[in-house]
């Protein structure tokens, strides 16, 4: 296909060509009036944000009426995982921090943005 291969496992290739037509319109348009949380990762290699974002508001505002069911949060230093980018990039501080300090694997405020949003809903988690 021509331009840097750099990255492109058989399983990675598999992953793209079965999913780059994907259209989840139809699904997010179903969930109008729902309450819906966005998560974007600044470092996302996989997801193109911005379009993303685009495409979320488009679908679930029903002309301005579903709009207010969308909760979007953006975090700069995460990767696609929603791990910090630092760590997921070193296989040894990754290991490291999952024995020693789980909850700092995601990217600073993932984790309470989380706790937040089902506050708001009325069904957080019991922290532990």
């Amino acid at each position: 296909m021509g331009g840097d291969a750099h990255g492109m496992t058989a399983d990675r290739w598999g992953f793209v060509s079965r999913n780059h037509t994907a259209d989840a319109t139809r699904d997010l348009v179903a969930l109008r009036g729902a309450p819906v949380l966005l998560v974007l990762a600044g470092q996302d290699t996989n997801v193109d944000i911005a379009d993303t974002e685009r495409g979320y508001r488009e679908a679930l505002d029903a002309g301005g009426a579903g709009g207010a069911a969308l909760t979007v949060e953006h975090y700069p230093d995460a990767a696609h995982s929603l791990l910090k980018r630092s760590v997921e990039q070193s296989e040894l501080r990754l290991t490291l921090t999952a024995l020693f300090s789980p909850r700092s694997l995601f990217a600073d405020g993932f984790l309470d943005g989380q706790r937040q949003f089902l506050d708001g809903l009325g069904r957080a988690p019991r922290q532990g």
